[in-house]
């Protein structure tokens, strides 16, 4: 081979490298890229199945919550035959003022009349 095929050569070799080199830089990055990707949607996954824990967990306590209002609902239904509602309580102290005043007036008017 002449120098100047040698030197051909070199160059060739030289401009096949800068001319593979932005193609190589792009392979990196695209890996780069893809390994950003895969991150992320391993990401995703973890925070969608601790989203379904706390899910299930939250529906557990909603039907537990539930079952503590019927509950409560039937204690009340149960008291409401032992305890007596204020407007009724009301009534009852008016009622029986009413017949204790009753029943001053007409002490006073037996007591009245035996002077």
């Amino acid at each position: 081979m002449t120098t100047q095929a040698q030197g051909n050569t070199q160059g060739n070799s030289q401009q096949e490298y800068r001319h593979r080199r932005p193609f190589e830089f792009e392979r990196h990055f695209q890996t780069g890229i893809q390994l950003v990707l895969v991150g992320l949607l391993a990401w995703a996954g973890l925070k969608l199945v601790s989203l379904g824990e706390e899910n299930a967990a939250l529906q557990e306590r909603i039907t537990y919550q539930g079952e503590q209002i019927v509950s409560l609902r039937r204690d009340i239904r149960e008291w409401s035959n032992l305890y007596v509602r204020k407007s009724e309580a009301e009534q009852r102290a008016e009622e029986v003022n009413s017949r204790l005043d009753a029943l001053g007036e007409r002490l006073s008017t037996l007591e009245e009349q035996s002077r």
